[in-house]
């Protein structure tokens, strides 16, 4: 079972908070160890809570405590804030990861569509006059694109079989010469086509 997102603003019933800080709060002390522990790191935790009269720390000597503390303070100004974060910069940082994340979503799935669109108007089932105008000039960048990849895998091909020439061509291997050649021709085609459109609706 998954965990529900928790809301991050004060809890404003006192014996909840109270009972959320004292979970919490050991939570992360033991989280503070184990990362200390595992990692070979320094690392330490000091929370306050609201009628705290000591608060709880790990490590818990205090002369460990000031150690880390003194050791971090001795850097300068640059290393003591080169991985600081505030709540504020760390959802600044999680929303730019997001939209990053959203905008190569959205640009593969552009992608899947032309090539949908190719492969229909190919196989029959679409025409050009079809397609949006506005998506014309993104369908020649993707087929100048694939026309490329085409012609290195046929450039390849060529290179490998001077280089190692077989006693024998097998029919696979001139059914996928086939194959390429006639992706090519119609890729060709397709970009001849929308050029002609694209011409003849600027006149």
């Amino acid at each position: 079972m998954s965990r529900k997102n928790v809301k991050s603003s004060i809890i404003k019933d006192v014996t909840s908070r109270k009972a959320s800080h004292k979970t919490r709060s050991l939570g992360l002390l033991k989280k503070t160890q184990e990362i200390s522990v595992l990692c070979d790191v320094d690392a330490c935790a000091i929370i306050y809570g609201e009628d705290d009269q000591v608060p709880l720390a790990w490590p818990s000597s205090e002369a460990e405590v000031r150690r880390i503390i003194n050791n971090y303070k001795g850097k300068s100004q640059v290393g003591q804030l080169e991985r600081q974060l505030d709540q504020q910069t760390f959802l600044k940082q999680t929303v730019q990861k997001s939209e990053e994340k959203l905008a190569r979503i959205q640009v593969k799935n552009r992608e899947l569509q032309m090539e949908n669109i190719i492969t229909d108007i190919m196989a029959g089932r679409s025409t050009l006059e079809q397609v949006p105008f506005c998506d014309l000039g993104y369908m020649i960048r993707m087929l100048k694109e694939r026309m490329k990849l085409v012609k290195n895998r046929i450039s390849n091909w060529g290179n490998n079989i001077n280089s190692n020439p077989p006693f024998q061509n097998s029919s696979a291997s001139r059914d996928d010469n086939l194959k390429i050649n006639s992706s090519l021709f119609h890729g060709d085609g397709m970009m001849e086509a929308i050029t002609s459109r694209n011409n003849h609706t600027s006149e």
